[in-house]
Parts: structure tokens; sequence; C-alpha cells
């Protein structure tokens, strides 16, 4: 099967770019919100807890996403160590997901840091998301209950469009003046004539 993998900084717009491609018929895989949804597992809670203490779970005993999002922005080992729990089995779930879509003639594979965890290599195909800073800025303030100097610190952490583009086959720029669609459709119909 052909694999497709969307990535992009926070707040350039993978999620609008992997709808489009929804509405072409085209199946996504959202990795990172799957991975949010791993912090339910009881496996995982006890994991994460057996590195980061108890202090890391909330009043209802949960994972508190946002503390542990904190922690490890500041913590390169402990941000390795998280995603040595996390991407495994996101990467498992996306094989089981995968073989549902046999008559697909491709799919998405949608993450943001595709290419610090590697999981590029797995790929048969990388398009990254182009945006400016300052609308990744608007757009992650838009959604997330985050203030600029914490969005400001996410982006520098994560790798740069020009570094990100030397892995990638193909680029969308999301700057509120490219069409979105039209350059979805250049991609898809290259991916379905192969």
């Amino acid at each position: 099967m052909f694999i497709v993998g969307i990535t992009g900084g926070m707040g350039s717009g993978k999620t609008t770019v992997c709808k489009i491609f929804e509405l072409l018929g085209v199946p996504v895989f959202y990795a990172d919100d799957e991975a949010k949804k791993l912090y339910n597992s009881r496996s995982i809670k006890l994991k994460v807890v057996k590195i980061f203490g108890a202090t890391i779970l909330n009043k209802n005993k949960e994972i508190d996403k946002k503390e542990l999002s904190k922690i490890v922005f500041d913590n390169k080992l402990l941000l390795a160590k998280l995603n040595a729990i996390i991407h495994p089995e996101v990467r498992k779930k996306f094989s089981k997901w995968k073989t549902k879509q046999k008559d697909k003639k491709y799919v998405i594979k949608e993450a943001a840091i595709m290419i610090e965890s590697e999981a590029y290599k797995e790929l048969n195909y990388l398009v990254s998301i182009n945006s400016p800073k300052s609308l990744r800025i608007i757009r992650v303030l838009g959604r997330n209950n985050i203030d600029i100097a914490e969005i400001k610190k996410r982006i520098k952490e994560q790798i740069s469009d020009k570094k990100r583009a030397k892995y990638s086959d193909a680029i969308i720029v999301n700057d509120g003046k490219h069409s979105l669609i039209e350059q979805v459709l250049k991609i898809h119909h290259r991916l379905t004539e192969k």
C-alpha cells in the first residue's frame, strides 16, 4: 500500500489539508489524535506515572496532558522517554488501521513530528505544509488554551519549514494567498496516476 505522510509545524494547517484529502475519498490516520487517546489507556498511564510521578495526574486521576507538555518541552531526555512509550503504540494502531484500507490507491498518515520521530522512513511520499509563523500563532491561539510565549517556544522547538522541506516530496503553502484546494488536487492527481 502506498503511504503518504502529511506533516508541518504547530498551526500550519495539517488538519485542514487532510480534510480536503478526505473529501477526495482518501482515508486519513491522525497520528497525533491517536497519541492523545492513548493517555486514557491504563497500561500507558502506568508507564507515564512511573517516569513522571503521580503529580502528573489531575484530580480525576487522569494524565494532565497540558502539564506533561510543559515538562517534556523543557527536557529532551524526558521527551524521548515519553515518545518511547507513545510512538510504538501509535505505529501499532496505524498498522491495524492500514489493513482496513486495502481498496484505496493510497492512505495518509498525519503527524506533527514525522521527521523528528523518524516515522517518515515508513512512508512512500511526504507532504509538508509551510505556513508563516505569524499565521500559525493566530491559528493556535484560536484553538488552544495556551499563551503566545508558550506557542512561540513550542514552534521554536520544532524543526523549521526549510529543514522539513529537505525530507519532503511535495510542499503545500498555507499562507492564505495560495489555494489549498488546487495544491491538494495537484498532489492527489500525481498520486493517483502512479
